[in-house]
């Protein structure tokens, strides 16, 4: 099978849409030599892609420009009829005009659901264009039931048009990165322990705004040395929300901007406690993230989380400050808590893995391209 996928988001280092191509390309590709994938990419300098060279049924094809506008409909358009693809597939947004069956990834709903969160022109185009997506494409995969359910409720689809294939985690997660690494990355990112942990973009829909008040109240409480870390890189209106976070939450709040890959699983097992008190969220990888790496999670009892979390965390309104106060309070004074959601985690997190999800994806390109020669994983 000749599978087309719109690649360039691995370049957008720090997004959920970059974890997700990175690793689900990965697993599809491993050890994979019977099919062939090609890869539309807009920087093929960048690292990511090292790891293909040389492959024989892995090509790389630079796509002319970087702006959405153009690339989609023209040069991907393009390269679909090209190369002769059995399968494109993309996330939320496809071309209009493309060779091959569609598979379009739509992870959530949040600029329907959130509008205020994103820029008002990123809003209107995904209205549009991500419905048109969505009703063109043979199959669409999204990664929860709670996600699965608002798309077929938005956009009047039939049930069986949508594949929900979890998310997997990254296996640096769940192995020990050993008290001198973990050190060391404090050190690096200026963090003094005991420290709570939050990973996200600085975006509005991330509620670190309140995370930071609520913290505020939990200091208020007394006797508790800990730092909160709120750890990721800018986004829509990062400006707002660094200067909401910062009048909120005093002095004891550090943000160190973007963690390079290699020191994230280090500094979450640094952690004591992680808390993650988004809005609205399709899956909300820092989650099983922080699971994995054996830590107990404070996550919003909205949208998917609960979903994903299961009984392996504390999950609270994310607009009530006083309760996520009080999670965080619960935690940090019950060690024994502390150790049994870390291992619930732990053990929930071993059920969501990349070549699992990779399987399932493929099983969704077949099902899309049902005239094609079988598709193996090996």
């Amino acid at each position: 099978m000749r599978i087309g996928i719109d690649a360039h988001a691995a370049e957008a280092d720090g997004s959920g849409n970059c974890t997700y191509i990175r690793n689900l390309v990965s697993a599809l590709t491993a050890g994979d030599e019977e099919n062939r994938y090609f890869l539309y990419v807009t920087d093929l300098a960048h690292p990511f892609y090292r790891g293909f060279e040389g492959r024989p049924n892995i090509f790389l094809r630079r796509l002319g420009v970087k702006s959405p506008l153009v690339r989609i409909p023209l040069h991907l358009s393009r390269a679909t009829v090209r190369d002769e693809v059995d399968v494109l597939h993309v996330q939320f947004v496809a071309p209009p005009f493309h060779r091959g069956a569609l598979v379009v990834t739509i992870h959530d709903l949040g600029f329907l659901r959130v509008p205020k969160t994103f820029s008002r022109i990123f809003v209107w185009r995904s209205k549009v264009l991500v419905e048109r997506a969505a009703r063109r494409a043979a199959k669409i995969i999204t990664g929860s039931i709670s996600s699965k359910e608002d798309i077929i409720k938005t956009y009047g689809l039939a049930e069986d048009r949508l594949e929900v294939v979890p998310c997997g985690v990254e296996a640096a997660f769940f192995e020990p990165a050993g008290p001198r690494r973990v050190e060391e990355a404090a050190a690096k990112y200026g963090l003094r322990r005991p420290y709570i942990l939050s990973v996200s973009r600085l975006n509005p829909r991330k509620n670190l705004a309140a995370l930071a008040r609520a913290f505020s109240r939990f200091k208020g409480f007394g006797g508790r040395p800990h730092s909160l870390v709120i750890a990721g890189k800018r986004d829509f209106e990062a400006g707002k929300t660094l200067a909401a976070v910062k009048a909120a939450g005093g002095p004891d709040v550090v943000l160190p901007g973007f963690v390079d890959d290699e020191d994230l699983p280090a500094l979450y097992q640094g952690a004591e406690i992680f808390v993650y008190p988004s809005l609205f969220e399709g899956v909300g990888l820092p989650v099983l993230e922080a699971m994995a790496s054996g830590l107990p999670v404070v996550t919003s009892a909205t949208s998917s989380l609960p979903e994903i979390a299961g009984e392996a965390a504390l999950t609270v309104d994310p607009l009530d400050e006083e309760a996520l106060a009080a999670a965080l309070a619960r935690l940090a004074g019950d060690p024994a808590l502390r150790k049994d959601l870390g291992a619930k985690g732990r053990a929930r997190a071993a059920n969501f893995s990349w070549e699992a999800a990779a399987r399932r994806t493929l099983e969704v390109y077949r099902a899309a391209a049902p005239d094609e020669s079988p598709v193996r994983l090996r």
